[in-house]
């Protein structure tokens, strides 16, 4: 387990409850009850339990149940799940700057950020599968490099800029609906919120409709910014890339970052069909995603130790 800086300590004590000397305690519990749950396949290095300890704030029944949607998705949401492999459009979409994080904050206990740019990328060549398949694959590096990605949270800036027709055209309501249930249910970072930026009169009642997909699922706080004085009332200049008016790298830099992190998980993505949920084996009532999500396919209740 990589040492936390006192800053980060004390953000993981106060608001994470965790306890370095509990920690390999609670990893052998969830090993333990990751080998004895015939359904599921589940990876078991300390870096992916921690995070998803740290995204339950220790709780060991939250954190199981976690788990257990992240491989369920596999089957739910195969879309994004199926052929997760570093190959060339992967990086092609990372070089784009669809999604990327800057440099994270380290002398303040202020989130993370994430900034996605869906107008950067080009729908004629490249689906909004693709898209959302490189923002779950660069959330899950994120929750096993970054500390304190995992610690403190991540804000989402969700820059509109440069959003046309066509993107619109794309938009696919289920797709959409299931990544926020992802992000919700099972992403083993913490969101807390999202700010939106750039947003023209035209796409305002998509973004109504989000907010109402976001409300109904219990989903962080989204703030629709007019300026970028909003944007740095909630996120201050220095913790941004100079490109959005601040002194934190450039986006080059952030799509560098992401690329090491690309070619560095190659064998760990190539690994991904080994793992995910048997639903025939699995016990216990059967409950429904489909009345809340929208989703096709049910699973059982999960029962714990």
């Amino acid at each position: 387990m990589r040492p936390l800086s006192p800053t980060l300590a004390e953000i993981a004590r106060r608001d994470l409850n965790e306890t370095p000397e509990r920690i390999q305690q609670d990893l052998h519990i969830l090993r333990e009850w990751i080998r004895k749950q015939r359904h599921l396949r589940a990876r078991t290095s300390d870096e992916f339990l921690i995070a998803f300890l740290r995204r339950c704030r220790y709780s060991l029944e939250e954190t199981k149940r976690r788990i257990d949607r992240f491989f369920t998705f596999y089957n739910i949401f195969p879309e994004v799940y199926r052929n997760r492999c570093i190959t060339r459009r992967i990086f092609d979409i990372n070089r784009m700057g669809v999604h990327y994080y800057p440099e994270f904050p380290k002398c303040s206990d202020k989130s993370a950020i994430l900034i996605a740019r869906f107008g950067q990328f080009d729908p004629i060549n490249y689906n909004v599968k693709e898209i959302f398949q490189f923002i779950m694959m660069a959330m899950e590096m994120i929750s096993l490099e970054n500390d304190y990605a995992t610690v403190a949270g991540v804000s989402q800036i969700l820059d509109l800029h440069n959003i046309k027709y066509e993107h619109l055209q794309r938009f696919d309501r289920s797709i959409f609906q299931r990544y926020f249930a992802w992000l919700q249910e099972c992403c083993p970072l913490r969101m807390k919120e999202v700010y939106v930026i750039n947003a023209s009169k035209e796409i305002q009642r998509h973004i109504n409709m989000m907010s109402i997909l976001l409300k109904n699922q219990k989903f962080q706080t989204v703030h629709v910014l007019k300026t970028m004085d909003d944007l740095y009332a909630h996120i201050p200049k220095c913790n941004l890339p100079e490109e959005y008016g601040g002194s934190n790298g450039h986006i080059a830099e952030c799509i560098a970052y992401m690329e090491d992190l690309l070619q560095n998980y190659r064998n760990y993505f190539d690994e991904d069909p080994l793992y995910g949920v048997s639903e025939e084996l699995r016990t216990g009532d059967v409950v429904t995603y489909e009345a809340e999500f929208g989703l096709y396919g049910t699973f059982r209740q999960l029962p714990f130790d």
